[in-house]
């Protein structure tokens, strides 16, 4: 391997792409932090973001290298140097990821894996398991004998039940129907109404036609102090949620041995649904995505 490469994991959601930059010894040098890489919804603004994300690593990078070096000049890391593995969001569906794996990149190279397969790479450290992505977007994935079988995952409104996206939009429906007078106004429609600056049913239709995934999402922070008071229609969304994900995590654990790792800023929320068994089998993630996508570049090229 050329010693002058380095590694970038990319670990592209819907709502931003967290990148990291490793030298072949695994020492990370550099991180940065960028916008959606949904590859299926906005394949141009996801390029935008991983150029974004990976000359933000770099300059952190060359700024480290630098300051353990004063004494002598350091030649800068170069994005040619780079090897970028990228777990994106939209890459489990075949034609988003083939379209985007001609892009004219300035990379050495560049390695395309879903997020939901870079995550479970790193949570259980390349061995077998099952990991739940539920955050903006949901999906499952088992690894084993070198092969993934996905669930869910098939981007929303059609799929991506239990995320943030889907109970945004349940909050919205449920607060239609509240204006409606076919449900009691409650503290959720008053949060949504608040949250949303009008509570009158033609702005809120007229406000959701610009929606993205991430701005449906946005309505969670103001669920979760309701689901912890017990808001009656907050919890029933939330049990939906629960419900889905449980027989997700049945399905993903079968009969086999392997752990199941959780991950995504929902996930500690629905634990407490889930049923004993399941819960026995939750164990912390071993590495992030990010290095979970590096590790799979890394046997790429310890296969050459």
């Amino acid at each position: 391997m050329n010693s002058e490469l380095y590694f970038i994991g990319i670990d592209g959601g819907g709502t931003k792409c967290r990148v990291i930059l490793q030298d072949k010894s695994g020492t990370q040098l550099g991180e940065g932090i960028s916008g959606p890489a949904n590859i299926m919804r906005d394949a141009e603004l996801a390029k935008t973001s991983i150029l974004d994300g990976v000359e933000k690593a770099i300059k952190s990078a060359n700024t480290l290298l630098a300051s353990q070096n004063s004494d002598a000049p350091v030649t800068p890391i170069t994005l040619s140097q780079c090897v970028v593995a990228a777990g994106l969001a939209g890459a489990n569906i075949s034609t988003a990821k083939a379209r985007f794996e001609n892009w004219a990149h300035p990379f050495h190279s560049l390695h395309i894996l879903s997020d939901l397969h870079a995550a479970c790479v790193g949570a259980h450290n390349g061995k077998p398991g099952a990991v739940i992505i539920v955050g903006t977007g949901s999906a499952g994935t088992v690894f084993n004998k070198g092969k993934f079988t996905d669930l869910g995952g098939h981007g929303f409104p059609v799929g991506d039940f239990a995320s943030g996206a889907w109970l945004g939009l349940k909050a919205i429906q449920h607060t239609l129907l509240c204006i409606d007078d076919i449900r009691s106004p409650d503290g959720l429609s008053k949060k949504v109404c608040a949250q949303l600056g009008t509570n009158t049913a033609d702005d809120i239709v007229a406000k959701c036609a610009g929606f993205n995934t991430h701005h449906y999402a946005s309505l969670v922070p103001c669920m979760l102090p309701l689901l912890r008071e017990g808001n009656s229609q907050v919890v029933r969304i939330f049990k939906e949620g629960a419900e889905y994900l449980e027989t997700m995590a049945q399905r993903l654990l079968g009969d086999n041995a392997y752990n199941l790792a959780l991950i995504g800023g929902l996930s500690n929320v629905y634990v407490p649904y889930f049923s004993e068994n399941t819960r026995t089998r939750l164990k912390a993630c071993e590495l992030s995505p990010e290095q979970g996508a590096i590790k799979y570049a890394q046997a790429l090229y310890d296969d050459q």
